[in-house]
């Protein structure tokens, strides 16, 4: 998202943008020990677009905060453009989210009360970069992302996937390396996922000097993927490179808003499986994908109190499993809790 005569070649191709090296994160809550993230080794390079997803708590957000140098690692290095951000003090910090970083978050964190001209144009007055230069930066940053006609409305004026937009512009305003993107449709609509999905894609393809990095439960981004990432308690397990288009093709319109917590149905697939037969395997239980029994899954099930009921003395609830091999998604219904078992234990 820059103009042509605007662009500043800060990484050169031949080596990382970022690059983590045996990093670890530990977080104490009273006297015990939570282990964040777990000896990470990681390069990013420039045109890269990483997508790492991971059940909720595997340490996704923790990592991206790691890299922006919002939260110290307990061990390992973390470089961005040749800045070891572990070492930075609060300037150096400042700076390199300034001018050296990105970030975009789920929850916009846009000034309410700001146009989305002033929301865009704050970190560049910042920055202390001229005036001329921010009004035309700014007005090519609102059309890349399609809101030049919402320019000057406020964001309680503005529609989830509006303030994101606006939220996007922002990040780029001052032409960073590295972007980092935490769950950045998780509030909008799945109309407005696409179009942030074409965004982002867009971006690298017309500044391929960039890289991004996006944490996020829609497995429908690894159709824009270079790689993918899998994080569980930690570490990352898995890595995956580009689709086929087979894969592709398989995935289309394929979206879960959460793989692991709460999940929601239509009323048609719910009163379907309601109707159907029940195999009532308990959630745990269930290790691999139905369709290609891989084993790469991430499962969900509905913690609400109207999807729950019981039968054969078992508590039942809705679940989905989705598949990162061959991105089906599938619904079921599971045991989760087994009344028959809890009643023979003993008491005191």
């Amino acid at each position: 998202m820059t103009e042509s005569d605007d662009v500043k070649t800060k990484s050169s191709p031949s080596k990382p943008i970022a690059e983590l090296s045996e990093l670890y994160k530990i977080f104490k809550q009273g006297q015990n020990e939570v282990m964040a993230l777990k000896n990470i080794n990681l390069k990013i390079y420039p045109g890269e677009l990483v997508v790492i997803m991971g059940p909720s708590g595997s340490g996704k957000t923790t990592l991206l905060h790691v890299i922006a140098g919002i939260t110290r690692p307990s061990a390992g290095n973390v470089t961005v453009n040749d800045l070891k951000v572990e070492k930075l003090k609060d300037e150096g910090i400042q700076d390199l989210l300034q001018n050296h970083i990105g970030m975009i978050f789920q929850f916009f964190n846009l000034i309410p009360t700001l146009t989305a001209t002033g929301n865009v144009e704050m970190p560049m007055i910042v920055s202390k970069m001229p005036k001329i230069q921010r009004k035309e930066r700014v007005q090519y940053l609102l059309k890349e992302v399609g809101m030049i006609e919402r320019a000057n409305h406020r964001p309680f004026a503005l529609s989830g996937g509006e303030k994101q937009r606006i939220a996007i512009a922002q990040a780029f305003a001052n032409n960073p390396e590295l972007i980092l993107a935490d769950e950045p449709t998780g509030n909008v609509d799945s109309i407005s996922a696409e179009k942030i999905m074409q965004y982002f894609k867009k971006a690298l393809v017309d500044n391929p000097e960039k890289a991004m990095i996006i944490v996020t439960h829609d497995i429908v981004f690894r159709k824009i993927a270079d790689r993918t990432l899998i994080l569980r308690d930690g570490e990352i397990i898995k890595e995956y490179g580009r689709f086929s288009q087979d894969e592709l093709d398989t995935q289309k319109n394929a979206k879960i808003s959460d793989q692991i917590g709460e999940i929601t149905h239509k009323h048609e697939q719910t009163q379907a499986l309601i109707n159907g037969k029940h195999d009532h395997l308990f959630f745990e239980d269930i290790i691999q994908c139905p369709k290609c029994g891989s084993k790469e899954i991430l499962k969900a099930y509905d913690k609400e109190a109207g999807a729950l009921f019981t039968h054969n003395q078992q508590i039942i609830t809705r679940m989905s499993i989705a598949c990162l091999k061959c991105s089906e998604i599938t619904y079921h219904y599971a045991g989760i809790y087994n009344i028959k078992k809890d009643l023979h234990q003993p008491h005191d």
